[in-house]
């Protein structure tokens, strides 16, 4: 329905003319432009669901754009190195940033601000590979990148539980989810499971065992997840067989070596090799609008590596796939339905935001329990209370591995809340926002400490707010959902209200929360809706 809002919305539109508002630039659609180029389908984002979207439609033989906003990251710099350590991080680690966008951004004191100021990058600012924004009373943070979230996460694969997925998604059968979906992701995604022997002995999962033994004192079990770095590669690091990355400072910026099962390596690998499929990256979709005869047309910015702009331009398509992330599928919908470009999206469109219940928080650990110089950070093992009907948690073990006993063990928890925001387009700054009260935090701390103090107290060990600033518990989300929620603004396999032909195939479709770290759920989702499409089901 064309309301009154969205009625000012299409003629501020085209009042706006060339500027920002109006990112697609107006042609007669009667008459698309000789030298637009056009392809049977467009796939914007390159991470989890973009990736799997690509390959499908590559197999299926459709004519397959992806576009994506940040680099590939194939091709060494002069230090031999594609990514930046975590510590200390050069100007590759941040998406035009002089100081990276760290987790955990502070030690005793010292400040990552402090550590970059000291050790000052040789390249300049650039198109790095990830992102920190503030919405609110939450940080969220994002891979910016060929491959998206995988190649910024901790790679843990973990894998809902049949409960997990009768709430999240309650017309989907677990079993089938499950048992074809999931493991059709863990094959394409080069899932691995570590060697338990090897585990319970080597001095780099000492915090994990750690970890493990202060949960069992307070009630919990673990979940053993698998990777998509390889654990075999793992064990070669440890050997000194093969370079140093995980054990070496390297996972939030990305990996030099072992991240095998990273989107750019599996699926987009994969998509491109159909030959059906092609890949332009820098280049971010500024706008969408869509023709009277159907077609779909994006308005790009291609940029180089330093943020110069290449050009501008616009690609139409037949079918669009919407898969640039919670924050960048909402962007181009919202803006789209407020300038009228698409002035019949669903009201529903930005709501169902939520942040997987995501918050940070960090303990000591005894002097008798010593978490060890070395670490890996990657492969992590999970404080699992997901049974509790009452307080469910999952919550991943890191510590840090300095040349010192640090006597820290950290955990990314995700607990449940019920809390939801609302995505919103700023016509003045051109930009979303997200609606995100202090209450929400408070909420998920309040649930954390139920947990955490459970830990600390069966443990006789204190909360430690040196890592975070001066805070015992940090809003970091890093698996932002909804915002397109599927069945709501979209039908059941991701198919938009009231568009023929758009589809959102990503983390937006996912109700705000799943209970552990989701990229497994989303990718198994992401194979279902696209196999769903291909086939016309409905």
């Amino acid at each position: 329905m064309l309301t009154r809002r969205r009625f000012l919305g299409a003629a501020l539109g085209v009042a706006a003319g060339a500027g920002a508002v109006a990112a697609c630039q107006r042609s007669d659609p009667a008459n698309p432009p000789p030298d637009r180029p056009f392809h049977q389908a467009i796939v914007v984002g390159s991470g989890y669901g973009g990736g799997v979207s690509a390959l499908r439609l590559g197999e299926a033989g459709v004519d397959t754009l992806i576009l994506e906003r940040g680099r590939l990251w194939d091709t060494p710099d002069e230090d031999g190195k594609r990514f930046s350590k975590m510590l200390p991080a050069d100007t590759r680690a941040g998406w035009f940033r002089d100081v990276p966008p760290s987790l955990v951004p502070s030690f005793r004191g010292v400040s990552v601000n402090a550590v970059a100021a000291q050790n000052p990058g040789a390249q300049p600012m650039q198109a790095g590979i990830c992102d920190k924004v503030t919405y609110g009373a939450h940080d969220v943070f994002r891979g910016i990148a060929v491959g998206g979230g995988s190649m910024v996460n901790a790679a843990i694969a973990a894998i809902p539980t049949p409960d997990q997925v009768r709430v999240a998604f309650p017309d989907i059968d677990p079993t089938e989810f499950l048992g074809t979906y999931v493991e059709r992701a863990k094959a394409t995604l080069k899932i691995s499971y570590r060697d338990m022997g090897w585990f319970e002995q080597t001095p780099y999962f000492q915090y994990a065992r750690v970890g493990r033994s202060y949960a069992e004192a307070a009630g919990y079990g673990v979940d053993y997840n698998g990777s998509a770095y390889s654990f075999d590669y793992m064990m070669q690091e440890a050997a000194g067989q093969v370079p140093l990355s995980a054990l070496d400072w390297e996972c939030q910026y990305g990996n030099n070596h072992g991240r095998f099962g990273s989107v750019d390596q599996t699926y987009i690998a994969a998509a491109l090799a159909t030959g059906k499929v092609t890949l332009r990256s820098l280049t971010e979709v500024t706008g969408i609008r869509r023709e009277p005869s159907g077609e779909y047309v994006v308005a790009t910015r291609e940029i180089d590596r330093w943020g110069k702009e290449l050009s501008r331009g616009e690609i139409g398509c037949e079918q669009l796939y919407l898969a640039a992330g919670v924050l960048g599928t909402a962007e181009l919908l919202l803006r789209a339905r407020e300038n009228g470009d698409l002035a019949d999206l669903s009201d529903e469109v930005g709501n169902g935001y939520g942040n997987n219940g995501d918050i940070m928080v960090a303990h000591n650990t005894a002097e008798a329990n010593p978490v060890g110089t070395q670490q890996s950070l990657l492969g992590m093992i999970n404080l699992d209370g997901r049974a509790d009907p009452d307080n469910p948690v999952y919550a991943s073990m890191f510590s840090l591995p300095l040349p010192i006993e640090t006597n820290a063990l950290g955990y990314y928890a995700m607990v449940r809340t019920g809390d939801r925001a609302v995505i919103s387009y700023d016509r003045t700054a051109d930009a979303i926002s997200i609606d995100w009260p202090q209450s929400h935090t408070d909420h998920l701390i309040e649930r954390a400490r139920l947990v955490f103090d459970r830990v600390t107290q069966a443990n006789g060990v204190d909360y430690r707010d040196d890592l975070f600033e001066g805070k015992a518990f940090a809003p970091n989300t890093v698996h932002p959902l909804g915002g397109c929620v599927r069945g709501v603004a979209t039908d059941a396999f991701g198919r938009v209200n009231g568009y023929e032909n758009l589809y959102v195939n990503d983390a937006s479709l996912v109700p705000g929360y799943i209970g552990c770290n989701p990229y497994m759920s989303i990718t198994a989702l992401a194979e279902r809706n696209i196999e769903a499409i291909l086939q016309g089901r409905r």
